[in-house]
């Protein structure tokens, strides 16, 4: 059975909301953050005692996705990091694995990904294929890339069904099958109603404004779009957004 969640054992984190391919504008809000990013693109440095988590969604629609991924899969494999799975991740795996149709902004990422060899490519495959859907951190602190009601919050259910909803939620967010004219999936604004104990630090859905509602806060700012991306850190939920390096 596929693992649903990790835990952490901190809740002394840096989580970077969505970044499709923004390399510049990871570097500038890592320093921000206190993170020393060297000159090959590597984070070398980072606060004491501090963690950063990222939400997902490292590539396409961006100019860097290389870059980007190899940034956090150092970060991640080092220690420095650890990260959830997007739905942007889990396309490139079922394209890499089972030859899945994509989009063409996803064709691109892959296109990038195999110039650069297939040692890198089976790097990627592993480093997806490893990521959680849900990371549980200390302080009942939730980080997921699309959201998680507080209904499929028992991260330890045997139950199949429940653990389908829980991992597509975590990746696609409250979807309700239906489409918008746009072919877009719509989704509903679950964080709205939500009166769930777990702080859930999520993405996924581009807001124009990151506030705190109920107990939750969507940190994805459309970095791609508005060049602006960013970050929470708990438990100060202090808001930190940087752009371009």
């Amino acid at each position: 059975m596929d693992m649903i969640y990790e835990k952490l054992d901190t809740d002394r984190i840096d989580v970077i909301g969505d970044i499709h391919g923004c390399f510049g504008e990871l570097a500038g809000l890592l320093g921000k953050l206190g993170y020393d990013v060297g000159e090959d693109g590597l984070v070398r440095g980072a606060p004491e005692g501090r963690t950063l988590v990222f939400l997902g969604d490292f590539t396409d629609r961006g100019p860097e996705p290389v870059k980007v991924l190899r940034l956090v899969m150092d970060a991640v494999n080092s220690g420095l990091a650890r990260s959830v799975r997007g739905n942007h991740e889990e396309k490139i795996l079922q394209k890499l694995i089972k030859g899945t149709p994509a989009k063409e902004e996803v064709m691109e990422t892959l296109r990038a990904i195999r110039a650069e060899g297939p040692d890198f490519v089976r790097q990627v495959i592993g480093f997806i294929d490893g990521l959680p859907y849900v990371i549980l951190c200390r302080n009942d602190i939730l980080v997921v890339h699309g959201g998680l009601k507080e209904e499929l919050q028992d991260l330890d259910t045997m139950d199949p069904k429940l653990r389908g909803r829980i991992k597509r939620m975590a990746i696609y967010g409250d979807i309700t099958g239906r489409k918008l004219e746009d072919g877009r999936p719509e989704r509903l604004d679950w964080a709205a109603d939500y009166k769930g104990e777990m702080t859930v630090i999520y993405g996924h859905t581009i807001v124009d404004t990151v506030r705190w509602r109920n107990n939750t806060i969507n940190i994805d700012t459309g970095c791609f779009r508005t060049g602006i991306l960013t970050a929470v850190r708990m438990p100060e939920r202090e808001i930190v957004q940087g752009t371009r390096a």
